[in-house]
């Protein structure tokens, strides 16, 4: 009796999980994508949300990187086109690469310097990005001997200090040309607006460098407007709206990065899975169980300051940081409508 009920439960377990629908996201971006593993948050985020769909997501990640360097000398649009990439076109991307290597200078210096130039910087050098080039090639070097020809269902591509007020500069230049990659593979691309500059190490009584926020608020909105992708993770217009506070306490304790490093602390990543759910879905996370982030950059096992690698939101807070996730969502969703 206890085998035959055994037997059934197993039986039903595999006919469910066969039922499940497979939705695939690719990650390109840098370290703000990879501290706290923003992409399993987000495939944890949305498996809860509907739990007959069975997230897979993977992630190209190279330190410091920007979108006009995954597309311009690492050709990561290899991995977005591997379901039909052939061995020929890999190794023909392979070849420019290790053409790359043999040089300190870039091999179109005009797009070098245009690049940098409408970011308001100079002097950056090739050479520093040898290293990434050496990893790229490693990963193409893999499609060659286990492709898996995976079909991408989101693409998922990240701002980080690229965005630019000129048009079709910079973030919003090359982020355009991996979507159209994307959209000729059939899958759906998502803007992941990271806005660094506006995230807060200390408690403000007013929005923490404004500008900023406006400027890549802006840039989204317009890029929506050219890519039509699946959906904007508005974090500077969530960030802003959060430090303005409300009409009677203006500011905000919470605190979106490290005091001792550069990158997001927990809150931050904590806000953005919660705003990829309100995005994607255009449902609110709020009474959803999520609510806890780990740092997976310790030293010592400790966070970068000092404090413990996993925070979990306790509910009167973890209940704001959902709701200001989709009403900013619904905010920047009405404001791509009015324009």
């Amino acid at each position: 009796m206890i085998l035959r009920l055994v037997i059934t439960l197993l039986i039903v377990s595999s006919a469910i999980s066969s039922t499940a629908e497979e939705l695939n996201i690719l990650f390109i971006g840098n370290s703000f994508t990879a501290r706290h593993n923003i992409a399993g948050l987000v495939e944890q985020i949305l498996e809860e949300g509907d739990p007959e769909t069975d997230v897979k997501v993977q992630r190209v990640i190279y330190g410091g990187q920007n979108m006009f360097k995954h597309s311009t000398f690492y050709f990561s649009q290899s991995v977005i086109e591997q379901s039909t990439l052939t061995q020929e076109a890999i190794n023909k991307r392979i070849a420019k690469m290790k053409e790359f290597l043999k040089n300190d200078t870039p091999p179109k210096p005009e797009e070098w310097n245009r690049h940098w130039s409408s970011l308001g910087k100079a002097d950056m050098r090739f050479s520093d990005i040898h290293k990434h080039i050496l990893k790229a090639i490693k990963i193409h070097e893999a499609l060659l001997q286990n492709n898996p020809r995976t079909k991408w269902d989101y693409v998922v591509l990240q701002s980080w200090r690229d965005v630019s007020e000129q048009p079709n500069q910079a973030y919003e230049r090359y982020a355009t040309k991996l979507a159209e990659f994307a959209k000729t593979q059939g899958a759906e691309v998502i803007l992941y607006m990271t806005s660094p500059e506006t995230q807060n190490q200390n408690p403000v009584t007013e929005p923490y460098n404004l500008a900023s926020a406006e400027r890549d608020t802006a840039v989204g909105l317009r890029m929506a407007k050219t890519i039509q992708p699946r959906a904007v993770i508005p974090v500077p217009l969530a960030i802003k709206n959060i430090q303005m506070g409300d009409g009677d306490n203006r500011g905000t304790d919470l605190v979106f990065r490290y005091q001792n490093d550069g990158h997001p602390n927990q809150t931050c990543a904590f806000l953005v899975a919660n705003l990829f759910y309100a995005a994607i879905t255009g449902k609110s996370p709020e009474g959803l169980a999520f609510n806890s982030v780990t740092e997976n950059k310790l030293k010592a096992g400790k966070d970068p300051d000092g404090g413990e690698p996993t925070v979990v939101f306790e509910n009167k807070r973890k209940a704001f940081l959902q709701r200001m996730a989709y009403e900013s969502v619904l905010e920047f969703n009405r404001s791509i409508e009015r324009n």
